[in-house]
């Protein structure tokens, strides 16, 4: 732990991150979130074993002032704000917390010693500036025709808990365990000016750009998991999350939330888009319960509309 940078910064897993300026190269050993919620917590070798992996705290966001002055290649999460660091010790876990000053965690990350973990550096690791891994889920520019229905899952006009401001939501925003009680609710579809929206955002110009939806649901048993997709009515751009995993990024080329860069435009013209399900939003999918989340963004702040009208569909 280190506090004097007015700041709260938090590394990935790293080893011999000692050179000046500090690099990424050969030093990070998971660059996953080590959220257990999201890419699971950091994994080290039972016992006192050297060079397993260590993560760095800055918590130096508790004066009267905070600031930012770059960014250092080996942190996962970056917040300039006001707040506290939470850490426990439960068996053979370490969790450390970041609260925000109004009491919203902005960060959770654990530490789990249990059997032999080794590992090695990673050749090209997540990067914080652009927001993204190297190697992610590529954006594509569209999607298919509708198919035939056999069932929506989520249907047209259901009611989902959504997020609109000029920040963005805890890190968690996007996985089951998140509490949304505190979220605003709304039936789909949601967005301004093209008369095709159910929840009318009418302060979302020229203040916001991104919209950020929730909504649980739980799968009809026996089904073909090959046979489900999105079907979405979309302006501008979005990504989807399931059960906290990004699953389709359609339109935006990195990054996310307020890191989201190079927004494409794209006019709904009340029509629907089809995505069906790849491998990867097969294997993310869990028994019981599951969460599907949309992160909706507008081209720009002055756009005249926006449209974000999500559905989950079994197709014949």
């Amino acid at each position: 732990f280190t506090g004097h940078s007015h700041i709260y910064e938090r590394s990935m897993l790293i080893n011999g991150a000692y050179s000046t300026p500090t690099v990424s190269e050969g030093v990070i050993l998971d660059d996953g979130d080590g959220n257990p919620s999201g890419d699971g917590p950091y994994l080290k070798s039972a016992g006192l074993v050297p060079h397993n992996g260590t993560v760095q705290v800055v918590a130096g966001h508790g004066g009267t002032k905070v600031s930012r002055k770059g960014t250092m290649p080996i942190m996962r999460s970056i917040f300039v704000e006001n707040g506290s660091v939470l850490v426990s010790i439960s068996d053979n876990v370490l969790t450390g917390t970041m609260l925000n000053l109004d009491g919203l965690i902005r960060d959770t990350f654990a530490i789990k010693k249990e059997g032999t973990v080794n590992h090695s550096p990673i050749e090209n690791p997540w990067n914080p500036v652009t927001g993204q891994k190297p190697v992610k889920k590529k954006s594509i520019s569209g999607g298919e025709k509708v198919p035939p229905v056999a069932k929506m899952i989520i249907g047209k006009n259901s009611q989902w808990a959504y997020f609109i401001d000029a920040e963005s939501p805890p890190e968690n925003w996007n996985t089951l365990a998140f509490n949304h009680s505190s979220w605003k609710k709304g039936e789909s579809g949601f967005g301004f000016g093209d008369n095709d929206d159910r929840t009318v955002l009418s302060n979302m110009k020229n203040k916001y750009t991104t919209l950020y939806l929730r909504r649980s649901f739980a799968l009809p048993e026996g089904i073909d998991y090959k046979k489900i997709g999105l079907a979405v009515s979309y302006d501008d751009a979005f990504i989807a999350y399931l059960n906290g995993k990004e699953i389709l990024r359609v339109g935006i080329e990195s990054g996310n939330g307020k890191r989201a860069r190079n927004i494409s435009s794209h006019e709904a013209n009340n029509t629907f888009e089809y995505f069906p399900f790849d491998e990867n939003a097969i294997k993310a999918l869990e028994g019981g319960v599951n969460m599907l989340a949309i992160e909706g963004h507008n081209h720009e702040k002055e756009s005249s509309d926006f449209t974000m009208h999500p559905t989950l569909i079994l197709k014949k």
